[in-house]
């Protein structure tokens, strides 16, 4: 576990058909609380939280399939062609309802956490830029679904006081654990860098 006097760093995890990069926390030289702002760790959903979905959209189809072969063999009209022509049909439909969508949040949300801010990234063709300022921030919460626990994923919930966005969730990131403790550790370091200067 990196300490509050130490940056963090990560890298995208993707959910794409290829190896993902997993995104993990480390040690970074660059900035200190009292230097530039720096990145810290940077991530995305990763697609293993979709798991149930998939497998769920996986099944429904795989029944369906079977359901339109046993119809094809007692029907007198319905050929081979008829009954695959539908299957295809059917997963083409039911892929654009229940995966579309997910393979859109995956790919058009980013999540950037820095030094100073926790930046939120959203759309593919326009994009929308979300910004919160770390030292806002009162508290943090780790979530884990049954199959996000198997899958060591989780979702981190950030509690601030900004009046726009007073819960943000990041959803499903590998090592939800060390980025909620990069987000305290970088929230500790900011106070402790106001208090001195309100002394000063």
């Amino acid at each position: 576990m990196a300490k509050a006097s130490h940056d963090i760093e990560g890298q995208d995890s993707h959910g794409a058909a290829s190896r993902s990069a997993t995104p993990s926390v480390g040690e970074q030289t660059g900035g200190t609380a009292a230097g530039p702002e720096a990145a810290v760790w940077t991530g995305r959903t990763s697609w293993r939280h979709y798991a149930g979905r998939v497998c769920l959209w996986f099944l429904g189809n795989a029944a369906a399939a079977v359901i339109i072969a046993m119809l094809a063999q007692r029907s007198q009209t319905m050929t081979g062609m008829h009954a695959f022509g539908l299957v295809a049909a059917l997963a083409g439909i039911s892929a654009i309802i229940a995966l579309l969508p997910v393979a859109l949040v995956i790919l058009g949300s980013r999540y950037r956490l820095t030094t100073e801010r926790l930046i939120i990234e959203r759309g593919i063709l326009s994009q929308t830029i979300d910004q919160t300022e770390l030292i806002r921030v009162d508290d943090v919460r780790i979530h884990k679904s049954l199959l996000d626990r198997i899958l060591g994923l989780g979702t981190v919930a950030i509690i601030s006081t900004d009046v726009t966005d007073r819960e943000i969730l990041v959803p499903g990131v590998v090592g939800a654990e060390e980025v909620a403790e990069a987000v305290r550790a970088r929230v500790r370091a900011l106070r402790k860098k106001s208090l001195f200067v309100e002394n000063l």
